[in-house]
């Protein structure tokens, strides 16, 4: 029998050519061997590696699929932010944004465009040629690890073609095509099995299987379309270098003089995305060079260089069967048309929200009417119109309740507000909505709606703060819980004490304190006794914050409830304050920064971070809200602003010394 030394050799060798094979075969849907002989040279390689455990590697054909299922995912942090994008519905938000960012550059700029393929962003990580992370976008911050998946997609290379940089981030889509999806749904059915609504939850579904084997089956795809390395100045060029080290890319895509240029491919998809193989819900633009991209800048949510155009999206008719109303976590009342089930780009629209009071009545929607539904961006179903020809004689207009569903209080609305909400702060539906958003903002997994609804029905929760107090042997005695679930669910909600502060902060479910307002308040703010004990006028001189944000912020913790509320948690363990290590400096606390140009050793991700990190916020614009701006090389149009308006400029070694004078040691009082 030959030694591992003696068979290596062979090993490499037949690496080598399944690596070339599967990617001619693959990714350039150009086959140079029959599937006889990819499969001959397969089993030859994995019959060496059984005999020889110590020649296998990470990279190995044979180790697309793991052999044992994962016991879970592990939240990653990317190394570079997922955004999401703006969206224009029509060509004139297209027309707008492109005339907007010619006007914030001053030249004419190129664009690229490809289409949006929908299924599921995901993150990879590359180093020394090898693919060693993939996760999900998740918060677009914060995804969960699913490696072992995306190793399963055989378009996605293991180990990167010819000469890679030494780290790479590359991003792209995950998606299944339309038949796949046929064929997973044909064998579900066979097996009693539910049938996947569409491809876009098919794949999200399938990329959160524990078992890796369950994902290989389902036969994903990929798109790579775009990659973070600094050698790469534009996005057709990473295109183009994403393909070289063998990703798939997708090959309808065009580089664009002008948004004319753009509108007419858009227009082109429009019709001709039908014959695809797979779903695909717009086009994503992008301006083509990168140095303009870093002009350009970010919003607080969106990159101003790119924008998803949605297609119009289809329009069905239906029949309104019944009017519901819900009540929300800060007891907002939501009229919801009930209706005849039908299908909308790929799945059954039942419900359809009618927003509130003066949404009913501007609509004029009734039972028994026939109304037009489509999918706002082709994802929330919406009323476009009411057919009044068609209304049967007996339907008569809605009248919206003067009392509480749910517990018979009369209801009240504000002067200049839209919502009606009910002000018992002990409305049962209330208290479930609040405790499900808790649960949410914390990753408490295991409490759902049905558990919400036993435990606040049976006055054992009136608040988050019960939660706590839930033992496993009142957990395993309600319906559907034993004893191992009940362990989960306490060990869970003990994990959740160790949640950072602005998840704690998200979690109260303060109006209009979102997760990205709880971070920045998080930042502002060390504990919940800082920000408890703060002014509306602090609060609202916060960049993005408006005097109605601070006003219920300082309303809420006024309430003597949220005071009782805040002392139990407190009491409980819960993270009401920031970690020591995240506090190491607040000298820029409350400032606002604009950075632009090329600095001499910091990326704009590291000087972004470096604020941040010490209380500081960065904005994409340069505005009399601005306190400084950080100015590189080749800074333009935002550098002769900030001059006009007197805000103080930084470079970076000034930016570098602010920061070490934090942590200089000061001389004792005299």
């Amino acid at each position: 029998m030959p030694t591992p030394d003696e068979t290596k050799p062979r090993v490499l060798e037949l690496r080598t050519l399944l690596h070339e094979w599967g990617s001619a075969y693959y990714v350039l849907d150009a086959p140079k061997v029959s599937d006889a002989v990819y499969d001959q040279h397969y089993q030859e390689l994995k019959s060496l590696e059984t005999d020889f455990p110590e020649l296998i590697t990470a990279d190995s054909p044979t180790q697309r699929v793991g052999d044992k299922p994962a016991s879970g995912f592990v939240t990653v942090t990317h190394k570079v932010p997922m955004y999401s994008l703006d969206n224009a519905f029509g060509y004139e938000d297209l027309q707008k944004w492109g005339e907007k960012l010619r006007k914030q550059v001053d030249k004419d700029l190129e664009f690229v465009c490809e289409l949006k393929i929908d299924g599921s962003a995901t993150a990879l990580s590359y180093e020394a040629g090898f693919l060693v992370r993939g996760a999900t976008r998740g918060d677009g911050t914060e995804g969960e690890e699913i490696t072992q998946n995306l190793r399963t997609i055989r378009v996605l290379p293991l180990k990167l073609l010819g000469t890679a940089p030494p780290t790479l981030e590359v991003r792209g889509e995950a998606f299944m095509p339309r038949e796949e999806f046929e064929r997973n749904n044909r064998e579900r059915e066979a097996n009693g099995e539910k049938r996947f609504a569409n491809p876009r939850n098919a794949c999200a579904g399938t990329l959160r299987q524990l078992d890796a084997q369950i994902v290989a089956a389902r036969k994903l795809n990929f798109f790579a379309y775009t990659v973070h390395y600094s050698e790469v100045e534009s996005q057709w060029e990473a295109l183009s270098a994403l393909e070289t080290w063998g990703f798939r890319v997708n090959p309808n895509r065009k580089l664009c003089r002008n948004i004319e240029e753009v509108k007419a491919f858009c227009e082109h998809w429009e019709t001709e995305r039908e014959n695809l193989p797979y779903d695909t819900d717009g086009v994503v633009i992008k301006v083509n060079q990168f140095v303009d991209q870093a002009e350009l800048g970010f919003t607080s949510k969106f990159p101003r260089w790119a924008i998803a155009f949605k297609y119009p999206p289809k329009e069905m008719a239906t029949q309104v069967e019944a009017i519901t109303v819900q009540v929300g976590r800060t007891g907002t009342l939501t009229p919801v048309a009930e209706l005849t089930p039908v299908l909308i780009s790929g799945s059954t629209v039942s419900r359809v929200t009618l927003h509130n009071q003066d949404r009913i009545e501007q609509l004029d929607v009734r039972v028994g009417d026939t109304i037009v539904v489509r999918k706002a961006g082709e994802i929330i179903p919406e009323i476009v119109q009411v057919l009044g020809d068609l209304r049967p004689e007996n339907a008569v207009p809605y009248r919206f309740p003067s009392h509480c569903p749910e517990c018979s209080t009369a209801v009240v609305r504000s002067d200049g507000e839209a919502a009606t909400r009910c002000p018992n702060l002990q409305c049962p539906a209330a208290i479930r909505g609040q405790i499900a958003h808790w649960c949410s903002a914390l990753e408490i997994d295991g409490i759902g709606d049905k558990l919400i609804a036993q435990l606040v029905g049976s006055c054992k929760v009136q608040s988050v703060a019960d939660l706590y107090d839930l033992s496993p042997d009142f957990l395993s005695g309600l319906e559907r819980m034993g004893k191992r679930s009940a362990l989960k669910i306490v060990e869970q909600l003990q994990n959740s004490r160790n949640q950072p502060w602005h998840r704690v902060l998200h979690g109260l479910g303060i109006r209009h304190v979102g997760e990205r307002v709880a971070k920045e308040l998080a930042r502002t703010f060390s504990s919940i006794e800082a920000l408890g004990s703060a002014n509306a006028t602090s609060i609202a001189a916060l960049y993005g914050f408006g005097e109605e944000m601070a006003d219920g912020i300082v309303e809420w913790f006024a309430q003597p409830d949220n005071q009782q509320l805040i002392a139990r948690l407190s009491a409980y363990g819960l993270g009401l304050t920031a970690k020591t290590e995240s506090m190491v400096s607040r000298i820029w606390a409350g400032k606002t920064f604009v950075i632009t140009g090329t600095l001499p050793t910091l990326s704009r991700e590291a000087c972004t971070e470096l604020i941040e990190s010490h209380g500081g916020k960065v904005t994409s614009s340069v505005s009399s809200r601005s306190h400084y701006l950080v100015a590189g090389e080749n800074a333009g149009s935002k550098l002769t602003k900030a001059q006009e308006l007197g805000i103080t400029i930084l470079d970076e070694a000034q930016l570098q010394a602010m920061v070490q004078a934090a942590f200089a040691p000061r001389s004792p009082d005299c």
